[in-house]
C-alpha cells in the first residue's frame, strides 16, 4: 500500500497522511455507530467511556467524551474496511508481527470542545518496555485547524520521551501534557477529508486545537504495535506515579463485581498465541499489574 518514498518520509517525519482509507458509505456507518455508543454511554460503568478533559461527575455534561475499545460493544466494527486496511498499513510500517493493541473514539463537541495537549503517546506507556507502535487517526467528517485536526512536530519521534505532567498537577485527569523543551511554533497541521487518516509514531509529538466550529468533531483511532521488549529501568516516568482517573476506579469496581471474566472473554479472540514474544509480553504485563495492585495502600 505504501511506496518506498512514503516509507522513507514516515521514517523521517514520524507521521504521514493517507487519503481514502475508508469508503464514504462506511465512514457514515462508523460515525453513526460511534455516536450511538456515546449517546447511550455504552461502557461507562466499566470505565470504557469517560470525559477525556475533566472529572466524571454525576449529572455533569462531558467536555470531551471519549471511549476505549468501541468494538467490545459493536464487534462489527472489526469487520470494516478501515480495520482491514489499517492492519495492512501497520504491517508495512512495523513488520508482519504488527497487531491491534487498542481503539479510541474521541468526540470533540462543537464550540467548546477543548484542546488535546501536546504529548507523546509513549508517555502513557510503562517505562519498562521498548516500543514499536503507531496510531492511525481517521476523520469521520472534514477536519481543519478550526475543529481540531492533528498537528505534528516533524522528526520528534527520533528523540527521547520528553518530560510530561498532568494538566494543573491533577493526576485524576486523563490527559498528559509535554512540559519538556520543544519548538511548538514548528507544528504542522494536517487537515483531512472524511475517510482520510494520519499515521504517527508512538514518540511523535502531536496536538489538536479546540473545536471552535459549529459541528462536533469525531475521530476513530486504531493503535497497532509489535511485541514490546521488556527492559526494566529503561527510563523514568514520574508523571505516571499515583495517577488514578475516575474511569480507572469504575473499572476496578466492575472487575470486582465479575467484569474481569467479561473482559477475558472479549479479549480471547485477540490473543496472539502463534508468537512467543506476544505471550511473554502478556505474562510480564499481568505480573507487573498484580505487583502494582498489591503494593497500593488500601483505603
Amino acid at each position: 500500500m505504501l511506496s518506498e518514498q512514503e516509507l522513507n518520509d514516515y521514517r523521517t517525519k514520524g507521521y504521514m497522511r493517507r487519503e481514502g482509507i475508508c469508503p464514504p458509505s462506511e465512514v457514515q456507518q462508523i460515525r453513526d455507530t460511534l455516536l450511538g455508543l456515546f449517546a447511550r454511554k455504552a461502557g461507562y460503568e466499566e470505565g470504557a467511556q469517560y470525559d477525556f478533559s475533566g472529572r466524571d461527575e454525576p449529572g455533569k455534561m462531558q467536555s470531551f467524551p471519549s471511549m476505549h475499545d468501541p468494538s467490545h460493544y459493536v464487534p462489527e466494527l472489526r469487520k470494516t474496511t478501515f480495520h482491514r486496511r489499517a492492519l495492512a498499513l501497520a504491517k508495512e510500517l512495523l513488520g508482519e508481527d504488527a497487531a491491534l493493541y487498542g481503539e479510541h473514539a474521541l468526540l470533540k463537541p462543537a464550540l467548546y470542545g477543548p484542546e488535546t495537549p501536546w504529548h507523546q503517546d509513549e508517555a502513557f506507556r510503562s517505562p519498562d518496555f521498548e516500543y514499536k507502535e503507531l496510531s492511525i487517526w481517521m476523520a469521520l467528517q472534514p477536519v481543519t485547524e478550526a475543529n481540531g485536526c492533528m498537528q505534528f512536530l516533524e522528526g520528534s519521534h527520533l528523540g527521547d520521551v520528553l518530560e510530561h505532567q498532568s494538566p494543573g498537577g491533577d493526576r485524576s485527569l486523563h490527559p498528559l501534557e509535554c512540559c519538556g523543551d520543544f519548538p511548538k511554533a514548528e507544528a504542522v497541521p494536517v487537515p483531512l477529508e472524511a475517510g482520510d487518516c494520519t499515521i504517527h509514531d508512538v514518540r511523535t509529538l502531536h496536538y489538536t486545537a479546540p473545536n471552535t466550529s459549529t459541528a462536533p468533531r469525531l475521530a476513530y483511532i486504531l493503535i497497532f504495535n509489535v511485541p514490546p521488549v521488556y527492559k526494566p529501568g529503561l527510563r523514568k516516568a514520574e508523571w505516571l506515579v499515583g495517577r488514578r482517573t475516575d474511569s480507572q476506579e469504575r473499572k476496578r469496581l466492575w472487575y470486582r463485581k465479575g467484569g474481569i471474566a467479561v473482559e477475558v472473554l472479549r479479549r480471547l479472540p485477540q490473543v496472539r498465541v502463534t508468537n512467543g514474544r506476544w505471550l511473554a509480553w502478556a505474562a510480564i504485563r499481568l505480573s507487573s499489574k498484580m505487583r502494582q495492585r498489591a503494593s497500593r495502600p488500601r483505603p
